[in-house]
This record gives structure tokens, C-alpha cells and sequence, in this order.
């Protein structure tokens, strides 16, 4: 939880939505270089360039980390749908499930492990 940001609001001026002003302050004061958010127009990148920041959708964001270490990521995947125990779920089921979620980019990226998941 991020408090003692008010005095970061002006920063935010420049936001389509000033309901979101706490946000970017809240992010300035913690030094994020990222803000998650299936709001992109909401955080308009000449905005936040000023203050070192970008704007990314979970489903860029969750496919960027797989790269990281796609070997890794794909373990830990697997090991989060094995729990699924009722009903089980296959990774041809989760990747679906993942697509119908719009995580788009990260089947993509999952696909060609298919096997490993």
C-alpha cells in the first residue's frame, strides 16, 4: 500500500482521467518504471515518458516475463495447471482458457511448448 503520494498529484495533470492521478503518483513515489493496466489510453506514453515510466497491458507485461526465461516460466505454468484438480485441465484447455481471457500475445508465446505445459 503507497500513502504520502498527494504532493506527487501535479504530476498527473496531464492524464486523460484524473481518477487515475493517484496511480501515476502512486507509481512515481515507488520508482515503478511500469504500470500494468488494461487502460492504455488512460496513460498516454508522452505522459508518462516524463516521469521514466511505460504503459503495459497484463497480457504484454505476462508474455515479456515468459521471455525472460521461457524454460522457467513454462515449468511454473505447468506446475499452476496440474493443480487444477476438478476437473483437471489439459494445457491445450488452459492456453483456451488463457486466449478467451485475452492474454492473446502469451498463447502465442506458449503455443510452441505446448508439449512441456
Amino acid at each position: 500500500m503507497v500513502t504520502d503520494f498527494d504532493h506527487l498529484l501535479p504530476i498527473a495533470e496531464r492524464l486523460p482521467d484524473p481518477d487515475d492521478a493517484h496511480v501515476l503518483a502512486a507509481a512515481v513515489k515507488t520508482q515503478a518504471s511500469m504500470i500494468v493496466t488494461e487502460n492504455l489510453k488512460h496513460f498516454p506514453a508522452d505522459v508518462l515518458a516524463a516521469v521514466n515510466i511505460e504503459a503495459k497491458s497484463a497480457d504484454a507485461f505476462i508474455a515479456d516475463t515468459i521471455a525472460l526465461d521461457e524454460g522457467r516460466a513454462v515449468a511454473a505454468i505447468r506446475k499452476m495447471r496440474e493443480r487444477f484438480k476438478k476437473p483437471t485441465m489439459t494445457a491445450a484447455d488452459l492456453l483456451l482458457l488463457m486466449e478467451a481471457a485475452g492474454l492473446i500475445e502469451t498463447v502465442d508465446l506458449l503455443k510452441p511448448h505446448i508439449g512441456s505445459l
